[in-house]
Parts: C-alpha cells; sequence; structure tokens
C-alpha cells in the first residue's frame, strides 16, 4: 500500500475518532459539572528526511485526547445543597474505596446526616474527613463562600473544602463528571476558594462550537474517504498495466 493510501486511511480513521469524541461532548451538555475533551493530532513520518522529500510510510493519528477544565457556566436553583465552584478547584469525595474528584455540586444528606454526592459519594471536608451535619427534615443549611456551614444558624464542626490538583493533565475521567489520580498524583486542599450556594455549575461544552468541529470532521473524513477511493482505483489501473505483455 502507498504512502497515500495509508495518509488517506489513517486520516480518516483519525476523523472518525474525532466525531466520536464530538458526540460525546455533546451527548453531555446537560450535565453538571462536566467538562469536555479535546483532541489533538500528530502526523507520523518515518524517516528525517520524510518531511522532505515524503517518500515512504506517513499517516496522521490522535496524539492527545486532553480534558478542558475551563470554568462552566452557572445555573440558579434555589437548593441549599446545591454548590458551584466559581474558578479552580474541585470537591473531594470518596466511595467504592477510592478517592475521587468533581465539580459538581449536587449534593444531599442521607440518613446519617453525610454530606453525600447524587451518586452516593462521601464529600470530604477540612482534614480529608467527612461532612456530617443535622439530617433533620426541614433543617436551614447555609454555606457561604468559604465553606463555613451552619444549621440553623448554630456553625457545623466542619468545613467544606475545595481541593487543587498538582498536575489536572494526571486526572483521568471516571463517568461523566468525576476523576481519580493517577498513581503518583498529589493534592492539596486550597486556602482561597469560592463557592456559591443555590446553584451549579453547568457543562462547558459549547453546543454551536462543537456541531462547527462536528461538520469539519465529517467533511475531512469524507475527503479522506474520495481519496482513499482514488488510490484504489489508481491501483486497479496499475495492476491492469502490469498484466499487459
Amino acid at each position: 500500500m502507498g504512502s497515500g493510501k495509508y495518509s488517506a486511511l489513517s486520516g480518516a480513521v483519525a476523523r472518525e475518532q474525532a466525531m466520536g469524541n464530538i458526540a460525546a461532548n455533546l451527548t453531555n451538555v446537560n450535565t453538571t459539572g462536566f467538562k469536555k475533551d479535546r483532541i489533538s493530532f500528530a502526523a507520523i513520518l518515518r524517516g528525517a528526511k520524510q518531511t522532505a522529500d515524503a517518500r515512504g510510510i506517513n499517516f496522521t493519528r490522535i496524539r492527545e485526547i486532553g480534558t478542558d477544565f475551563s470554568q462552566g457556566g452557572m445555573q440558579t436553583t434555589g437548593r441549599s445543597l446545591d454548590l458551584a465552584i466559581d474558578g479552580e478547584g474541585f470537591f473531594k469525595v470518596q466511595g467504592n474505596n477510592e478517592v475521587y474528584y468533581t465539580r459538581s455540586g449536587h449534593l444531599m444528606l442521607d440518613e446519617n446526616g453525610l454530606l453525600k454526592t447524587s451518586e452516593g459519594f462521601t464529600v470530604l471536608g477540612e482534614g480529608n474527613q467527612p461532612l456530617q451535619l443535622d439530617p433533620a427534615i426541614g433543617a436551614n443549611i447555609h454555606i457561604n463562600e468559604w465553606g463555613a456551614i451552619a444549621v440553623n444558624g448554630i456553625p457545623a464542626d466542619g468545613r467544606l473544602q475545595l481541593f487543587a490538583v498538582n498536575e489536572p493533565q494526571n486526572l483521568i475521567k471516571s463517568g461523566t463528571s468525576l476523576y481519580r489520580l493517577e498513581e503518583g498524583g498529589g493534592d492539596q486542599p486550597m486556602e482561597i476558594f469560592r463557592v456559591i450556594q443555590g446553584k451549579l455549575e453547568t457543562s462547558n461544552v459549547n453546543m454551536m462550537e462543537e456541531m462547527v468541529t462536528m461538520v469539519a470532521a465529517q467533511r475531512a473524513f469524507e475527503a479522506h474517504l474520495k481519496a482513499l477511493e482514488a488510490y484504489s482505483k489508481l491501483s486497479e489501473k496499475q495492476d491492469e498495466l502490469g498484466t499487459v505483455s
């Protein structure tokens, strides 16, 4: 198979993968705290001279799929246990014998007063300790911007804490809005942060931007297929010429 045919085939495969990534972003456009993924491409060439004379095998591949942790929008809910992070940081939660990080602040109290995520993971506060509040029905829970908690006007023992991850690229998605750290990664409690009670951070996916990107990827995919078809026809002609005596 000629170099051009490899290029066309690998380009089509890479664009197909890109469209799959865009589709996943669009699926989560309404998911609280979701962060979109972005793809970067790389051209793989054989030998240093490949760049200059284009001989040998060359093809395109996806170099990296990275998460874009930029801020999402704010949706007002008025619910006391809905918390939006304004700026950097993550909630740190624990469950299934694992520690996770999330920007989704749709929280609730269980029957024991433990603060939980909607998936049932326990929220960790200062000192990496679980946050436990008064679970009484109708309790007035107030959480200020710095994480201090009061129940019915009485300060709670624990304080909500946000955590900074030393190297965010080491966060691995575990579901739609949960992340876990690769082995060797670390975090640290943030001294300055801001949470907003009664709001949720929306997905940072821009639907129009994703649709434009999808159209471009689709057109590139079709162009690669046409090039692949042209190379196939050329190969057939070469085979026919080769049989002429």
